[in-house]
């Protein structure tokens, strides 16, 4: 069973007419993943790359079983298409977009706890369970199934990490892109627990930044004593006070939400901190070697 996402999922993408709508479509299914319905508002009754579509997710879900969603519409619009996702009944839904604003974020985040789904984003890659399913448009080749998780705050370093631990043989179970805007669907202390309750992943690596305090939840995550091996990297180190660099929340506002700072704070509970791309693998091979032999 995977964290989030299955071959038992049953997709629905809103905004299928689109350019990212289109490729998800094609790219969903290449790697396995069941796209059975799309969203395009006044293009009923029409097909998208082989996808029935309908004008909305009630009678989307309804016909097709869809259960989990992808999102890519505008920010602007892109309240009023979780929402409708959420009220139609999906459990996960991943809203990629950029530009959302903090009050739109706070709404749908609450939306989705309060219907017991699980939002991921804005600003997100989205989830993937290599070898079963993906919910996003990260490069399924960067992935391949094994017993690490991933939690990430950027979508490309993800990418990057991933390939190199595929090369390096260490696969993963699941991959989660939480994004980097200041308020998140699922936070990172949300996704470690996902992860920590999963008994096929047996070690965690946190991929995070300067800026907010969701570092400051993975150091509390690896300090208890049921944790499972945490590994990390964060970037940043060269970036100015007060100047955001590249992400929504990737700002230092103290010193505590510098790279220097949340690096000691991970190295103080526990967490294999890696400096750089070069010895990631290397901090990852240190924390997989202390899990525990997997049960016959």
């Amino acid at each position: 069973m995977s964290v989030l996402v299955d071959a038992s999922a049953r997709v629905l993408i809103h905004g299928i007419a689109g350019n990212f709508g289109r490729f998800s479509a094609r790219d969903l299914a290449v790697s396995g993943t069941r796209v059975v319905a799309g969203v395009a508002p006044g293009k009923d009754d029409r097909e998208v790359e082989g996808v029935p579509v309908f004008a909305a997710a009630h009678p989307a879900c309804a016909a097709t079983g869809a259960d989990v969603a992808l999102v890519y519409v505008p920010a602007p619009a892109a309240l009023d298409a979780v929402l409708e996702v959420i009220d139609a009944g999906c459990r996960i839904i991943v809203y990629p977009g950029d530009g959302l604003t903090v009050q739109d974020a706070i709404e749908l985040r609450a939306a989705a706890r309060g219907r017991g789904a699980v939002l991921i984003g804005p600003n997100t890659p989205g989830v993937i369970s290599p070898g079963k399913a993906k919910l996003g448009f990260m490069p399924s080749i960067c992935y391949t199934p094994g017993p690490l998780g991933i939690v990430s705050r950027s979508g490309s370093l993800s990418y990057e990490a991933a390939w190199r631990l595929t090369a390096a043989g260490h696969g993963q179970t699941t991959a989660i892109g939480i994004g980097g805007d200041p308020v998140k669907g699922l936070n990172a202390a949300e996704a470690i627990e996902l992860l920590h309750a999963d008994p096929d992943t047996r070690a965690i690596l946190y991929l995070g930044e300067i800026g907010g305090s969701d570092e400051d939840a993975v150091a509390r995550y690896a300090g208890r004593p049921d944790a499972k091996p945490v590994a990390a990297m964060i970037v940043g180190a060269a970036a100015p006070a007060g100047r955001k660099m590249g992400h929504a929340a990737a700002l230092v506002g103290s010193h505590s939400e510098s790279q220097p700072a949340k690096v000691l704070a991970l190295r103080q509970a526990g967490v294999h901190v890696a400096e750089n791309l070069r010895t990631l693998v290397g901090a990852v091979r240190e924390a997989l070697r202390r899990c525990p032999a997997p049960n016959p």
